[in-house]
């Protein structure tokens, strides 16, 4: 079967993004006091790679940037060029151009070349400590004699006098001539190359030599990109021959070669899979990412999860339609139904975590904004992460980044003092900002917090009395903070490219919101402040409560639920003419009437005749009146607002066992409107 090569240019972005990140990662992490060997060692091979594999694609810019790069890496790693502060900041500017050019390629798009020799300009500037190795400017198409007759240093005195490579592409007639010459070209920049024997229709197996000094390691990761990694032979040329039988009978191998057993192996091939001979396939292999993990495309993950969906309505119809039948007489279908819902809810479970991922692959996008912005600001900041390896679900993951950048990028510039004013202050100069996740109930908790100076509580006011805003002095902390999130509102008194727009903070409560989360500021002035996050692990299923209220069905978000009881007309309160307030264990509570409330007919009215269920949420519990506990069970989550419009005190709708449509309560909204009677209360 042919394969697009638009899907197999979209393995080689993937990797080299993967790369790139990790070389990023690692830079920002070098102590350039006290490099480690092992850290230099990973930066130089990310670097190899994706120079590699470039030169494979004919993507020769990235070959030009990451050929200089790795020399200088190669350099630095053997201890010949020390590093230098002005080092890292240049292999992090390479990192940058390096990812807009991939993001051209990947786009089909042609990049600025300027930047490109801007940056080749800055790396050879590095090297004037000392020389570096003759190389040339930039790959060339064309095999190059003087790189063939010294080639650059590899492991050779391990390696073979000469290899010979076989291999199968499993490409379109196109797409396999433009791979198998950019291979040939690479390959030719290194080392002598000859071919043996062209694939046919009969025999579509490649078979290749390769000159003295030839890496079978270097050798291996190119074919990777091109070829069927299960198709790949690489042996001494001197040895008796290759292997005629491997056990594929698909592929027509070798025939005019007599079988050998066994190749006669160099030192650099025991760090590689060995030879793949059918002994070697019936062996265990060793761990590796890409035995334990494979690439799915998300629209996939996607359609899984609403077909589990469905799948758990269907269950939920099934059981409610059998819960009208004998149980005795009907047993082994009570029974089968039971194990159906088992099995529903493990398989549910399942799916869902397949879209779970690391909050890391968002924090991991800090350390580097964080040194940049810290050093535009001229101030000394330290990032600290918490919890990194706590899960969530990827539509948040890619929605929750933005969000959390501004957050950051608030505590950078308004919440860090200048080191000189710390130090004044009696602080370390180098401030501090934490980002810690961790799961609360159904929920997953990101704070932002930092050692600054706090929020201005006078000169917020200040801003929103110029604003035209509602305020007084009488106003809590908590309710002054939330200015920040009004539209165009800033404290900053020179606009700068990093803030002064008051464009923010309140993109921020936005974004949060429509993911189902909300957003808590805590502050001390002199002391810090902390930006709390929370969000739903899921957009997807929920478990929930279902209640009735007259002949509606209403579903509550279980983790918001506390308790539920049923009231005596003894703790029903009146205070300063408020009604609704129960009392609950010496604490009273508002109590939001759903049937009045959604203009519900036909249900109870009387506070001591129906349900109260308890709910908290952001630190405020309320009582909410139903005339009835229905059941706990998953739901699957639907957008309300897509399908019809945005409902206050609704957060989405759900499907029922029955057929008929449930709406999912927003818990924060209905609790923030019970307090909203408590002032008139006091």
């Amino acid at each position: 079967m042919s394969i697009d090569m638009s899907q197999f240019y979209q393995v080689f972005f993937e990797e080299a993004q993967e790369h790139l990140d990790s070389m990023e990662s690692l830079l920002l992490g070098l102590n350039v006091d006290a490099p480690d060997g092992e850290q230099l060692n990973a930066i130089f091979r990310a670097a190899h790679s994706i120079k590699g594999s470039a030169g494979t694609f004919g993507f020769t810019d990235l070959g030009e940037v990451t050929h200089i790069l790795e020399g200088l890496l190669d350099r630095i790693r053997k201890g010949t060029l020390a590093i230098r502060p002005e080092m890292i900041d240049a292999f992090l500017t390479a990192d940058d151009v390096l990812k807009t050019l991939l993001a051209a390629h990947r786009d089909h798009a042609t990049a600025d070349p300027a930047p490109v020799a801007a940056l080749c300009r800055r790396l050879s500037t590095l090297t004037v400590s000392a020389p570096l190795p003759a190389v040339p400017a930039a790959p060339n198409p064309a095999p190059d004699p003087a790189r063939v007759a010294a080639p650059e240093p590899t492991s050779a005195e391990s390696s073979p006098a000469q290899l010979e490579v076989s291999f199968v592409l499993d490409l379109d007639a196109e797409a396999a001539t433009r791979a198998i010459d950019n291979l040939l070209a690479e390959l030719g920049r290194r080392w002598a190359v000859t071919v043996i024997e062209r694939a046919s229709a009969i025999a579509p197996r490649w078979r290749l030599s390769i000159g003295a000094g030839a890496d079978p390691k270097i050798v291996r990761d190119m074919l990777e990109f091109i070829a069927r990694s299960d198709s790949i032979r690489i042996g001494a040329a001197d040895a008796a021959a290759l292997d005629a039988n491997d056990g594929d009978g698909a592929y027509g191998l070798f025939d005019t070669v007599p079988p050998a057993p066994t190749l006669a192996a160099a030192a650099d091939v025991a760090a590689m899979p060995a030879w793949s001979g059918p002994e070697r396939r019936s062996a265990p292999r060793p761990a590796a990412t890409a035995d334990s993990s494979i690439r799915v495309d998300v629209d996939k993950v996607d359609q899984l999860v609403n077909l589990v969906g469905e799948l758990v309505i269907t269950q939920s119809m099934l059981a409610q339609s059998a819960a009208a039948l004998d149980p005795v007489e009907f047993e082994r279908l009570h029974a089968g139904l039971a194990q159906l819902e088992r099995n529903t809810r493990d398989m549910q479970e399942a799916v869902m975590s397949i879209r779970m991922m690391p909050i890391s692959v968002v924090f991991s996008r800090f350390p580097r904004l964080v040194r940049d912005l810290a050093q535009k600001l001229g101030k000394q900041i330290e990032l600290r992460t918490i919890g990194e390896g706590t899960e969530l679900d990827k539509g948040l993951i890619e929605r929750i980044s933005d969000p959390l950048t501004h957050l950051i990028r608030n505590s950078i510039d308004h919440g860090i003092e200048m080191p000189a004013r710390r130090s004044a202050r009696g602080k370390p100069p180098t401030g501090t900002i934490t980002l810690t996740a961790y799961h609360q109930g159904g929920s997953i908790v990101i704070e932002v917090g930092d050692d600054g100076a706090g929020l201005d509580r006078p000169r917020i006011l200040a801003k929103a009395r110029e604003r035209g805003l509602p305020v007084d002095e009488q106003m809590n902390d908590g309710e002054v903070w939330l200015l920040i999130f009004e539209p165009g509102f800033s404290t900053a008194e020179v606009v700068t490219e990093v803030s002064g727009r008051g464009v923010g903070m309140d993109v921020v409560k936005r974004n949060i919101t429509a993911m189902g989360g909300r957003v808590e500021i805590e502050s001390i002035t002199g002391s810090g402040t902390r930006m709390t996050v929370r969000l739903p692990l899921t957009l997807a299923i929920l478990d929930g409560m279902s209640v009735a209220v007259g002949d509606e069905t209403y579903i509550i978000p279980l983790g918001y639920v506390i308790e539920s009881l049923q009231v005596e007309c003894a703790t029903i309160k009146s205070v300063s003419g408020v009604e609704r307030l129960v009392q609950v264990r010496g604490e009273y509570l508002p109590v939001v009437a759903l049937y009045e409330l959604f203009s519900i007919p036909g249900s109870k009215t009387r506070l001591d005749e129906g349900i109260m269920v308890v709910l908290e949420a952001d630190g405020i519990r309320a009582a909410l009146l139903v005339d009835a506990l229905l059941g706990q069970q998953p739901v699957v989550i639907k957008s309300l607002e897509s399908n019809y419009r945005k409902v206050p005190g609704i957060a989405a709708a759900t499907i029922m066992g029955d057929g008929h449509v449930a709406l999912i309560l927003d818990v924060a909204a209905l609790v923030q409107m019970a307090k909203g009677a408590l002032p008139e209360a006091a």
